[in-house]
């Protein structure tokens, strides 16, 4: 399991990517914009983060889930607050098929991803991690140390 500070991100943003809407995926793309191997979003698919935000240079946005997986992330990033802050439906076949490839997901959704039985089931048996970062920290197993 990589350190957080390691992680590669394909970061979900889809329909929402853009200045106001997708305030998760805009603080990671400035803060850490060399850990950002794509933004997926069918919407403004074929542009550059640049193009969309302003800021955060060639970091290409796509309209394929599998074309984002191809670049090579460690972990899939929900970027965006979908609305009630649930998981959507789609969304499921998304983060089913990271979770099969081995990829972490970091989710701030109200809905703990990590609960979920089919998702949850998956990345246990994968040996992969969900972090949740709603989830107050003594329901977190530390499985990792910064130290």
């Amino acid at each position: 399991m990589l350190a957080p500070n390691q992680q590669r991100f394909l970061i979900i943003a889809d329909g929402q990517f853009g200045p106001l809407t997708s305030k998760t995926a805009n603080s990671c793309i400035r803060y850490f914009p060399d850990r950002i191997v794509a933004v997926f979003d069918r919407t403004e698919a074929g542009k550059t983060v640049q193009h969309v935000l302003g800021f955060g240079g060639a970091i290409p946005v796509v309209g394929d889930f599998a074309r984002g997986l191809a670049l090579g992330p460690t972990a899939v990033l929900i970027g965006i607050a979908p609305i009630g802050g649930q998981l959507p439906a789609e969304w499921r076949g998304w983060l089913k098929t990271a979770l099969e490839r081995g990829l972490e997901i970091w989710s701030g959704l109200h809905s703990f991803i990590a609960d979920d039985p089919e998702l949850g089931s998956l990345a246990r048996a994968q040996g992969v991690r969900i972090l949740d970062v709603r989830k107050p920290l003594a329901a977190v197993p530390r499985r990792w140390s910064p130290t």
